[in-house]
């Protein structure tokens, strides 16, 4: 029947109902639930209204992860850095800034190595057709000695270099190689080899390899072919690229109709070398780019970004997947016990290879930036005296400044934070720690003290103005909405703007000081908190009296006509179903289901159908 409030208060389903008033309740129901639970942390499985924390303490495990708090989300990793350094334990800090190391030269065409002779680092640069070397290569304006043109022809553009320590191998194309001592005065001439046919030299395990085309030769220190030794020419035309010393031989990198492939090239028993043996293919499309072997693994640039493969005893290869964050990489260099990897827009990447987060998938994250304008790939890298040197394609040669400033501001994103749930949180406050603030050096004489000293000359370490720089946070929501930036003090908790969002993104950004650059913040851990707000629900307990007749609530209370039976079933049948159907109170209508029936019989009907008395409904409401 329709609803008629002037006789019956109640409709569900289009059926009205009398209610026993003195037994009605509306409430909320509350979020927390009462069960016990036994997780570290507060998600949908512990709903309340006490405020919800989440921190983290370390970022050594490196960038690339999406989610921060996810069931399976490591809470040592973060989604993406630009200026960072991650790699001490509990700490983020700002990376060193790049400078242009030319000089008074001007470099194109750049291949850069460097080399140890004696003790002493060599930074070769070839330019062209020219060749230059510098041992001050660290300083801000660094000198360069130009070698000279080979002994006889017209030198072409230098197209690879290498060296063993004590002679420099130049290949200026399939027209020349040449040899000359490394450190050499500028007045002298690289000798010319016997065979000039080179594209690219290679040292490894203490053998010169010379690649050029699809050819692979080993060579003696006066460019001699040796005899009985490797000398190979692939099949189908590929191109040989990269090769490098791993622990029980030599691994050899190619290109072949765009498929990149390994080989291992083994020693026989006379100590000569192997003809190549095909150990790995990578998939249609990757080419690549670079090959390096360090710290028990072979690392592979290519044109999808890196990949790490591990090298079995017999030389057989087992790679991981490709890591593809940043796009092509194309040169790699190696330090303790990380691994550098020069990518496009003169950006590197670093990546700890004593930590795996899976398999064959190290900790890696951004790392020194070129400053050059419309900076292009880092085409070389180069470590040394625990320094990064590269070559910016488009702008030259760049090292870690020599001043030991830091970059003017770099940020840290964290990566989504949701506290294992869907629902909408309110997020209300954020602290930090970071590290004591340094202190410069006062002026204070040591009789100025409260002790008296002999030689008043000497100056006592007084405290003056801290500096550390500033580190700042901005809060974007899981719409893409930038809250207002926020700059963080030290141990102080911030109020951040009112926002109500199902996750948050966290942008720490790091800037240097003022007035020293060569300083920054510290970040040592952060803290936020929430309280969650997911959409409450009413509970109504409606007290239905089903008897034969019912009066009225209103007018004349005239008598109505009901099956109590018919009635209990239709309630049954809508709980079992699960139906949402429409509840009216007065003129007011909501959405609900009924969770649970309670029927408490008062007396047999008097034609002894069924029983009549009071069916306490529970009602949920329906957002």
């Amino acid at each position: 029947m329709a609803h008629a409030p002037e006789r019956l208060p109640v409709t569900l389903d289009n059926v009205s109902y009398f209610v026993e008033t003195q037994g009605y309740a509306r409430t909320t129901v509350p979020v927390l639930r009462e069960q016990r639970d036994t997780s570290d942390e507060p998600g949908e499985q512990r709903l309340n209204t006490q405020m919800w924390v989440r921190s983290q303490t370390d970022w050594s495990y490196g960038s690339g992860q999406e989610y921060f708090d996810n069931a399976d989300s490591d809470r040592r990793r973060f989604y993406q850095s630009t200026g960072i350094d991650v790699w001490t334990k509990g700490q983020a800090s700002l990376l060193p800034i790049m400078e242009d190391k030319s000089g008074a030269e001007t470099f194109t065409n750049v291949i850069m190595k460097v080399f140890v002779k004696d003790g002493t680092d060599y930074m070769y640069v070839a330019s062209g057709s020219n060749l230059y070397w510098s041992t001050d290569f660290a300083d801000e304006t660094p000198t360069w000695t130009q070698m000279g043109d080979p002994a006889s022809g017209t030198a072409d553009t230098i197209a690879d270099i290498a060296s063993d320590g004590t002679n420099v191998y130049i290949s200026y194309g399939t027209r020349y190689a040449t040899s000359i001592a490394v450190g050499a005065a500028a007045s002298t001439e690289p000798a010319n080899f016997t065979n000039k046919n080179v594209t690219l030299f290679r040292v490894v395990g203490g053998r010169l390899i010379e690649m050029h085309g699809d050819e692979i030769q080993e060579l003696d220190d006066s460019g001699t072919l040796i005899t009985n030794s490797l000398s190979f020419t692939l099949p189908l035309n590929g191109t040989w690229v990269d090769a490098c010393s791993g622990p029980r031989g030599i691994y050899a990198a190619c290109n072949t109709d765009d498929v990149g492939s390994i080989y291992f090239i083994s020693t026989n028993e006379d100590g000569l070398l192997n003809q190549p043996a095909q150990v790995a293919d990578l998939p249609r499309g990757e080419r690549i780019n670079a090959i390096e072997s360090y710290g028990g693994v072979l690392v592979l640039a290519t044109s999808h970004g890196f990949r790490l493969a591990s090298m079995q005893e017999n030389g057989s290869l087992l790679y991981g997947p490709a890591i593809v964050d940043h796009g092509s990489i194309y040169s790699i260099a190696a330090d303790d016990r990380f691994v550098w990897l020069g990518a496009a827009g003169g950006e590197t990447y670093r990546a700890d290879i004593s930590k795996f987060n899976e398999t064959l998938v190290p900790a890696y994250a951004k790392d020194v930036v070129s400053t050059g304008a419309g900076a292009g790939n880092v085409t070389w890298l180069a470590r040394a005296d625990s320094k990064t040197y590269f070559v910016d394609a488009v702008n030259g040669v760049y090292g870690e400044a020599a001043s030991g400033n830091k970059v003017e501001s770099g940020t840290l994103t964290i990566g989504g934070i949701r506290w294992n749930s869907q629902f909408e949180k309110v997020l209300r406050q954020i602290e930090i720690r970071s590290s004591p603030t340094l202190a410069l050096a006062s002026g204070t004489a040591y009789n100025e003290s409260t002790r008296t000293y002999d030689d008043a000359d000497l100056i006592y370490n007084g405290l003056l103005s801290p500096v550390s720089g500033t580190i700042k946070v901005t809060v974007t929501t899981g719409t893409g909405v930038d809250l207002s930036e926020v700059t963080l003090v030290d141990r102080v908790p911030t109020t951040l703007d009112y926002a109500l969002s199902d996750k948050f993104d966290l942008t720490f950004t790091l800037e240097r000081d003022i007035a020293n650059p060569t300083v920054g913040p510290v970040l040592e851990s952060w803290q936020i908190a929430a309280f969650p707000s997911p959409t409450r629900i009413d509970e109504i307990v409606l007290p239905l009296i089903l008897k034969k007749r019912v009066a009225s609530s209103r007018g004349s209370g005239a008598a109505i006509q009901q099956d109590p039976k018919a009635l209990y079933d239709t309630l049954r049948t809508i709980m079992a179903d699960r139906s949402v159907v429409t509840y009216q109170e007065g003129n007011h209508s909501e959405q609900v289901i009924i969770d649970q029936i309670q029927f408490s019989p008062e007396q047999l009907s008097a034609d002894a159908d069924w029983w009549e008395g009071t069916c306490i409904v529970r009602l949920l409401t329906v957002p």
